[in-house]
Parts: structure tokens; C-alpha cells; sequence
């Protein structure tokens, strides 16, 4: 997991914090009548007690006693540690700085001093050990919610991937249904197909990897489909795409569109007979996109197909995992028309 240090210096951070703590503990002194040089000099002695608990609780007590739910044995376990720094404090200022620094003014006490030894434990050490022990547990915290964090975008991205591949033998299979009854024609316009396909395979299996894609790609490949339809259905087929505002530097997530085209010719077409139209109006305006998909009906049998696609399905749980609560989706019936009105809000 990532740490956050000052100056991304973990040294620079522990070195800082320990000044911070001897001017805090030096501050409470300003008003006696020593000078502040020495209660600096007295705080000082204090420091190694301070840093051996602070340093076991981190790295001994806490990773291996609390943060495996151990509490009473932690509880045990720190009391001992006040106890031993607190000694440890005694043993260095009566034993090595007391007589280095205040040979002249001190004389050596005995070590085991019960209310000094309370009082390094409960006003020196303490705080040491729980604003560590508070550090340790902000710490974890925030790992676990960074991991849970990861887990869901991992879940996400898996689903969304998913997803997105449901899209690809579907779309392939109805472009080479086309592709194979123009070849049975011994058609002049094939070469021009396989062309077309080709630029609809290399837009899904390149550019639909990319977690956006710009929006000009995805009316490209949307063109691309339209045309090879109108090549399918000839002169029974009016198809108008229409593209308003300004498209430029907008980006979507890949095949996001083209399913609400594809459903338009699944559904709403191929089951007609007579002269049959879609219209598609995409539209670019005050950070939203715009898409409006319109085709003709015959019969109740092809709207109920409409709502009850696997492939709409698809794409409504991919609207909300990738703009959730930034899009509108409006599906409406009509006696002689299919309307499908979607908004996404871009930024």
C-alpha cells in the first residue's frame, strides 16, 4: 500500500515528528523559572524512552498482538511496554545524562523511584503510545477501504469487459449473415463489404479496448454499419444519421451507441416488409450527449423484442456502471414507431 510521507521522505517525516515532540513537551514549561534551554535539555533525556515505545507498539505490539484482534493480550503487552520505557527512562537519566550534562547540580537517585516511574508511564509515554497506536489504526483503515476500493473497480472492470465482449459475436454474426448473402448474389459491392467489416473488426478488437474512445470513432463505426444495412435491405431501407454540435475532443466509452442502432435494425426492421426507416440524431451540446434512435413498426411482437433484448439489457447495466447516475434512458412505444432517447452526461 501506498505510504504518505513529508517530502515523500519517511526519514524526514519520523525526524520531524520527534521534534515535534520534544517543543511540545518543552512548551508546557514556558512560564517556569529554569529556562527553557533547560527543560529542553530535560525533555531530551526523555526522547530514547519515548522512541522504544513508540517503535515496539508500531512494529512489535500492533501488527502482532492488536491487529490480529488480540486486544487483551495487547492490553497486557502495552502496560509492560510503559513499564520497561519508563525504567528505561530512569536508567538513562540518573545513569548517563544527569551525570553528563548535570554533574554539578544532581546527585544519582535510585532507579526504582515508584512515582517517578508512574509518571514517565502515564504523562511521557502514554500519549507516545496512543497516538501511535491511533496512527496504526487510521492506517489500516484506510488500506482496507483502498483494497475494497481495488476489489470493486477489479469487479467492474471484469464486468464491463463482459460486457462489452457480449457485443462483439453478435454484431459479427448479423455483418456476416449480410456479407454471406451478397456473396451467394456473386454481388460486385462484396470487395466493398469486406472492406467495411474489416474497419468494424479493427474498430472491436482495438480501439473498444481503450477505457474511452473518441466520440468521432464510434459515429465512424456506427456509419459503417448503417451502410452495410443499407446495402442488406436496398431500396426498402431509409436510414438518416444526422450530427449536430460540436464533436471535437469528446470522448465515450467504445460500442456504448451502436447497440441502440443494431436493436433499431434487429427489431424494428427485419421483420418488415413494406418500406421501412431509421433515424439516428446524435447531438453534442452543454456537456451532454445526445442520442436519438428512431425506426418503424408493424406489429406488438417486434416492441415487445425491443424491451426484452438481451443485447438492451447488456447495454442499460453498461450505462450504469459507466455513468452512473449521469445518464437517461428513455424507451417509448408508439403504434407505428420505436423511440430509444439517451442522454450522458460527458463531464
Amino acid at each position: 500500500m501506498k505510504r504518505y510521507y513529508i517530502g515523500n521522505s519517511r526519514l524526514l517525516t519520523h525526524i520531524l515528528f520527534w521534534i515535534g515532540y520534544i517543543f511540545i513537551y518543552t512548551s508546557v514549561h514556558i512560564e517556569g523559572r529554569d529556562g527553557m534551554l533547560v527543560y529542553f535539555q530535560e525533555e531530551l533525556e526523555g526522547v530514547p524512552a519515548a522512541m522504544f515505545v513508540a517503535y515496539m507498539n508500531l512494529y512489535v505490539l500492533f501488527p502482532y498482538l492488536y491487529a490480529q484482534k488480540k486486544y487483551i493480550a495487547y492490553t497486557i503487552a502495552a502496560v509492560l511496554l510503559l513499564f520497561t520505557g519508563s525504567v528505561l527512562g530512569r536508567v538513562l537519566q540518573e545513569w548517563v545524562f544527569e551525570p553528563t550534562f548535570f554533574a554539578d547540580t544532581t546527585t544519582v537517585e535510585p532507579i526504582f523511584i515508584w512515582y517517578m516511574l508512574f509518571k514517565g508511564m502515564l504523562w511521557f509515554l502514554s500519549p507516545v503510545l496512543f497516538f501511535t497506536l491511533l496512527v496504526k489504526i487510521l492506517q489500516q483503515s484506510y488500506e482496507r477501504e483502498q483494497l475494497h476500493q481495488e476489489i470493486v473497480k477489479e469487479k467492474l472492470y471484469a464486468e464491463l469487459n463482459f460486457l462489452k465482449a457480449q457485443v462483439h459475436p453478435h454484431f459479427l454474426f448479423n455483418t456476416l449473415n449480410n456479407l454471406y448473402a451478397l456473396t451467394l448474389q456473386s454481388s460486385p459491392i462484396a470487395p466493398t463489404i469486406v472492406l467495411k467489416l474489416s474497419g468494424l473488426m479493427s474498430y472491436m478488437l482495438y480501439d473498444s479496448q481503450n477505457a474511452l474512445i473518441d466520440l468521432e470513432k464510434e459515429i465512424t463505426h456506427i456509419l459503417n454499419y448503417i451502410e452495410l444495412e443499407k446495402i442488406r435491405y436496398s431500396d426498402r431501407l431509409d436510414v438518416s444519421l444526422n450530427v449536430s454540435g460540436n464533436t471535437d475532443h469528446v470522448s465515450i466509452a467504445p460500442l456504448l451507441l451502436i447497440p441502440f442502432i443494431e436493436n433499431a435494425f434487429k427489431h424494428g426492421v427485419s421483420n418488415e416488409t413494406d418500406h421501412i426507416w431509421v433515424t439516428v440524431d446524435i447531438k453534442v451540446k452543454d456537456e451532454w450527449l445526445h442520442l436519438k434512435v428512431e425506426n418503424s413498426v408493424s406489429d406488438a411482437g417486434s416492441q415487445q423484442a425491443h424491451t426484452s433484448g438481451i443485447g438492451l439489457q447488456n447495454i442499460t447495466r453498461r450505462l450504469d456502471l459507466l455513468y452512473p447516475g449521469r445518464h437517461e434512458l428513455k424507451l417509448i412505444k408508439e403504434p407505428e414507431r420505436y423511440i430509444a432517447d439517451l442522454r450522458i452526461k460527458l463531464y
